[in-house]
């Protein structure tokens, strides 16, 4: 536990190795230590495992502090007998406990018991050193996250059918060696029965718990296809049968338990634990006991485990995780970091602004977690298709079964086999799992790069649109105003003009008025901000600068206040709106000038615009509430189609109505702040930067979280991929079933013909799993 510490002269630093895990563990080690003479502070460095003691070299010596480390390895032997507090044997990295960490030949010595809730560990036996059997891995950061109850019940599911299936396979194996001359036929006939039992298990529990619901689906004609083959001693035929199917549910059941991993793994970029201050010592914490107000420190190459604001500090932060932005974005004080993100640089500080389960990674997960809760158009038209095509099947097999013996005359045995072989082939496995399969696997994808759906009928939807309305201010535009252009009007110089502007307008919110107050600031005019202001809404302001009155704002402003402007300042704002910019008048005891301020457009707008095009968008259209003349310069900048200024938030909507009754299903593309109800109108609703909104991720069906315009066409090109996929899957399955159907009725699925029951099984389970394998291509790609 401990090594000689050399007696230093001046207060010293020890460094004692620790084998606690998390918080409870290291209390004790903590709370001795504080109790102890000598001991003037403790800190946890869980990078290289030791306790940083500083300590009083007059009042403890070095071999007591040696003396103190054995006897806090005693206590923490004694601790670690048994511990209940993880949810999982391997949800917690930093603890000593984890199975995966006892030493091999010390195995025998630990009894595991597994409860909901949580696993525990117990030693069976205390041998000598008891504190050097088990070694913690502190050095490793837990990027692990707890499995929910249902992913642990998915995961044992499949375990426990991957299980059943290979005992079905050995015993049908078994059976076969045992179906020749000269052995019993009771011998094979009794493993072959074993063997169906085994792969129908969950066939059976499934249909026994639909049936008590007044449920049909193809687990019933499945169970019902094996009983009536063995009934007629085609038992073999029922083995096969049973094993097959069960082969193709165990498939089904990784496949898609595999797309729900791909949005688990969203869990995982958030490491478990912090490294917070408090009380004046930096500790490690489990991230979720992180408090709001609270200031974390995160070093480079570590994950953010909270949401929070830059205290201190400066760094690159890669979002990709989040946004799919491949560039990393700069950090600096009161800036925005995000649990799950990667400080690539310089070391920072962030105040906890969000709890563990309400950050934005937190509300990603649960978004797309009821996304793929809900289902497709197509989705919900098949499985309510599949409800009573079940039972049409189940009826005409009954009739197949009656009425060739009884009306026709025919051998009852083959007419049974083939209404056996009828509940087989006609069962819409294949068609019900077309549609999920390939929605769930674009949901994980998009949650991958940065675009959220909060269903799988907007995948569909947006796959179909033909319009695409975009707002302007943060959208086509970056959302930040510049002052472009100063005119000094007569004698007046464009820093007057500048400074009297910026004094009024410092105290405002308003963006064209901190652009002012920016571009005063980078000239280093030199003003006083007022603290007499009347706003005018949406005309300007009227302040008080120097005992002098300061009027800012558009010609209306000046008409309201009965102040003539000059002809030639009118004549400079309109060249200026012509130009697609916003102009100001700044007037101050007889002096006039005119300030001009632009909203830029994005760099990649127009090569957003003709990925559009590209993919099939008909019609490109700009909404604005701004002055048409400004609308029209962005559009002629962007290459829209159409243009439409001066709109109220009604007017949006009306327009929107209009669009799609003339092109066809639109997307509307805004901020998802003050665009809500030209959001909720549109065919889909696509708010842009939802990383950092709230009101984004509530009023929007598609949210991209990067503030980044070239996520649209990625969203859109994978939604028309999905549809493709769907559409692809859909006459895979209807064409089989249909084949093979009618090669029933055509009598060669029959004992008479060529091929059997079980050759018919292998076509519609194969075609099952070609359609689940299908829709996961859709798990590749990023943008």
């Amino acid at each position: 536990m401990s090594a000689p510490i050399t007696r230093p002269a001046e207060p010293a630093l020890a460094h004692l190795p620790v084998i606690a895990d998390g918080e409870g563990c290291l209390e004790i080690l903590l709370e001795r230590l504080r109790v102890s003479p000598g001991v003037l502070s403790i800190e946890a460095r869980f990078t290289d495992s030791t306790l940083a003691v500083r300590y009083d070299p007059v009042t403890v010596s070095p071999e007591s502090l040696n003396e103190l480390a054995e006897e806090i390895a005693a206590l923490f032997a004694q601790r670690v007998t048994y511990c209940e507090r993880r949810h999982g044997t391997g949800s917690c990295e930093e603890c000593a406990l984890r199975l995966g960490h006892i030493l091999e030949g010390d195995a025998q010595d630990f009894a595991v018991s597994a409860e909901p809730g949580h696993v525990g560990l117990s030693r069976r036996v205390m041998p000598a050193g008891a504190a050097e059997i088990v070694r913690p891995l502190l050095a490793k950061k837990s990027w692990g996250a707890m499995t929910t109850p249902e992913e642990q019940h998915q995961w044992s599911k499949s375990q426990k059918m991957a299980t059943l299936t290979g005992v079905c396979l050995m015993l049908l194996l078994a059976g076969l060696v045992l179906d020749r001359p000269g052995i019993p036929a009771a011998w094979h006939t009794g493993v072959y029965i074993a063997s169906a039992l085994a792969g129908g298990f969950f066939t059976l529990r499934s249909t026994i718990h639909s049936l008590a619901r007044f449920r049909f689906d193809v687990n019933l004609l499945m169970l019902l296809a094996a009983i009536g083959a063995a009934l007629i001693g085609y038992v073999l035929e029922a083995a096969e049968l049973m094993f097959l199917f069960s082969l193709s549910n165990t498939l089904e059941v990784y496949t898609m338990g595999r797309t729900r991993r791909a949005l688990h793994a969203l869990l995982k970029l958030r490491p478990a634990r912090a490294l917070v201050r408090r009380g004046g010592r930096e500790i490690e914490v489990p991230a979720e006991d992180v408090q709001i107000g609270e200031v974390v420190i995160i070093k480079p190459g570590e994950a953010i485990p909270v949401d929070g604001i830059v205290a201190l500090g400066e760094s690159l932060v890669d979002q990709s995780s989040l946004t799919g932005e491949s560039v990393p974005a700069t950090k600096r004080v009161d800036d925005k970091v995000f649990a799950g993100t990667l400080n690539q640089q310089g070391s920072i500080e962030a105040r906890t602004t969000r709890a563990a389960d309400d950050t934005a990674l937190a509300r990603i997960v649960s978004l797309v977690a009821q996304a793929q809760e809900q289902k497709s158009q197509t989705e919900e038209v098949a499985d309510w298709a599949g409800r009573y095509y079940t039972i049409v099947v189940m009826l005409g097999a009954f009739a197949m079964i009656i009425v060739p013996p009884f009306l026709l005359h025919r051998d009852f045995a083959a007419s049974f086999y083939r209404a056996m072989t009828l509940l087989v082939v006609a069962s819409p496995c294949a068609l019900v799992i077309a549609t999920p399969s390939t929605i769930l696997s674009a949901i994980a994808n998009a949650a991958r790069n940065g675009i959220l759906f909060k269903g799988g009928r907007f995948i569909e939807m947006l796959g179909r649109v033909k319009a695409v309305a975009f707002d302007k201010t943060g959208t086509l535009t970056r959302g930040r105003f510049e002052v472009t252009a100063v005119v000094a009007l007569g004698d007046t110089t464009e820093e007057q003009v500048l400074a009297w502007a910026a004094a009024a307008e410092k105290r405002s919110q308003h963006p064209l008025a901190q652009a002012v107050v920016r571009a005063a600031d980078a000239r280093g005019v030199r003003y006083t901000a007022t603290g007499q202001l009347t706003a005018h809404l949406g005309k300007g302001l009227v302040a008080s600068v120097g005992g002098r009155s300061v009027e800012v704002g558009t010609p209306e402003l000046f008409r309201s206040l009965e102040i003539v402007a000059p002809a030639h300042a009118l004549e400079v704002v309109g060249r200026f709106h012509h130009e697609g910019q916003t102009a100001m008048l700044v007037h101050c005891a007889g002096s006039w000038g005119v300030i001009a301020a632009a909203d830029q457009l994005r760099e990649t707008t127009p090569e957003v615009i003709a990925d559009l095009r590209k993919l099939g968008i008909e019609s490109i259209v700009l909404l604005s509430g701004d002055h048409p003349g400004t609308v029209e310069a962005i559009a002629a900048r962007a290459g829209v189609d159409r243009h439409y200024g001066a709109l109220l938030p009604e007017d949006k909507v009306r327009v929107l109505a209009e669009i799609e009754a003339q092109t066809g299903p639109t997307a509307m593309v805004g901020d998802g702040i003050n665009d809500a109800p030209a959001l909720a109108r549109a065919s889909v609703g696509v708010a842009m930067g939802g990383i950092g909104s709230d009101a984004a991720m509530e009023s929007a069906d598609v949210v991209l979280m990067a503030d980044d315009l070239r996520a649209l066409p990625y969203a859109l090109k994978l939604c028309q991929r999905a549809r493709r996929v769907v559409t692809q899957n859909v006459c895979i399955a209807v064409g089989v079933m249909g084949i093979l159907v009618l090669l029933v009725f055509l009598g060669h699925l029959t004992p008479m013909g060529q091929l059997r029951l079980p050759i018919a099984v292998s076509c519609h389970e194969g075609s099952t799993v070609i359609v689940i394998l299908n829709g996961l291509r859709l798990l590749r790609g990023r943008r």
